[in-house]
């Protein structure tokens, strides 16, 4: 797991999570390493671990079997602090999804969305990046990500957001459960798919969000983008070496020499640096390997010998092992699983995929 870092404002959100949970609060902040003089403070930061740990416990511990689409139903645009501010204030719903794929580092920087387009159609994907989180890996998460893209979307319209399908990545639940789905979500629903999605029509993309305030909106912008710098900053050579294997990637080898040539060092003061920070630039290379790898077999075409050769194999066997490896299933299966989610309901597969 890398030093990804989170800023401390998301933590009041946390809080009212554990509290609703019945959770010793002050208890898991101690068990975590987190000071709550912190709570709220855009300019301190918590670590993806302490999050993982938080979640995790709030996410196992409920009585709540429906907890995770009980949280994330009560979601609203505010809920996002900075983000939702940014989605709000943008003209229509369209862009301010682009806002979300945009600074979406702001508060998740460990999930991967896209938009696709399904003939009249649109499907809002999220797919978590680390497969190391205990978390994201829940039935719970799942609600709560699902849910809260469609109660984020009814807030930003000021109005009711019609889906035309969801999907999850838990099986189906009990009929009583699937009851209280079925009530909220409206539409009709996939589990046991690739991804955590909702599809609606592509006409809600052009409509204008009723709190629009462009000029509001740029000065948002510079905030987010002194917070996202701070985060950078705060991530330590972790993610300067992420960031430059993201650049790299697609020579055929990505080497430690490289990597430390680009940051100005010696390997050896590079691997010493990564050490202090609990690191290893193998397994960092191998995350991005397999986010990469993630995000080209959702598209629609993805040649696996050109993807195995970009991503450094010197052949698909080996490709497939790692990735079996990292995800626990092959390419192959991953990627039916993930374009399977809504085939049988349109009969198309989706025309594009973007990040906005």
């Amino acid at each position: 797991m890398t030093t990804t870092l989170l800023p401390a404002s998301i933590l009041p959100g946390l809080l009212e999570v554990s509290l609703r949970n019945q959770l010793d609060v002050q208890a898991l902040f101690e068990q975590v390493g987190i000071d709550a003089d912190i709570v709220g403070r855009s300019d301190r930061f918590i670590s993806l671990e302490q999050l993982d740990a938080l979640l995790y416990a709030a996410f196992t511990e409920s009585d709540d079997p429906l907890f995770g689409l009980h949280v994330g139903a009560d979601n609203h645009y505010g809920n996002l602090d900075l983000l939702g501010n940014l989605m709000a204030t943008a003209n229509s719903l369209e862009q301010g999804i682009g806002m979300l794929f945009r600074y979406k580092d702001l508060v998740v920087p460990y999930l991967d969305f896209s938009l696709d387009l399904y003939g009249k159609s649109v499907q809002l994907s999220v797919i978590s990046k680390d497969p190391t989180l205990r978390f994201t890996a829940t039935r719970t998460h799942n609600e709560v990500v699902v849910a809260t893209m469609l109660s984020i979307g009814r807030s930003l319209l000021g109005a009711d957001m019609p889906l035309t399908g969801a999907c999850f990545l838990h099986a189906e639940p009990c009929a009583e459960q699937l009851e209280s789905y079925g009530a909220f979500f409206q539409c009709p629903m996939s589990f046991s798919a690739g991804q955590n999605a909702i599809r609606f029509s592509a006409e809600l993309l052009g409509v204008p969000l009723p709190r629009a305030y462009p000029k509001y909106n740029e000065r948002l912008r510079k905030s987010a983008d002194q917070v996202l710098a701070g985060l950078s900053r705060a991530g330590g050579i972790t993610g300067q070496v992420v960031k430059h294997l993201e650049r790299l990637l697609g020579e055929h080898t990505v080497t430690m020499e490289a990597v430390a040539d680009a940051l100005a060092m010696t390997p050896r003061t590079l691997q010493r640096r990564l050490q202090e920070e609990g690191a290893r630039f193998a397994k960092l290379r191998d995350q991005v390997r397999h986010q990469h790898a993630c995000k080209a077999l959702r598209q629609h075409r993805c040649d696996m010998q050109s993807l195995a050769t970009e991503l450094g194999f010197s052949d698909t066997a080996n490709f497939y092992h790692a990735f079996k490896r990292w995800q626990g299933c092959a390419p192959g299966q991953y990627r039916k699983a993930y374009q399977s989610a809504f085939q049988q309901e349109s009969g198309n597969p989706p025309v594009h995929g973007s990040h906005v």
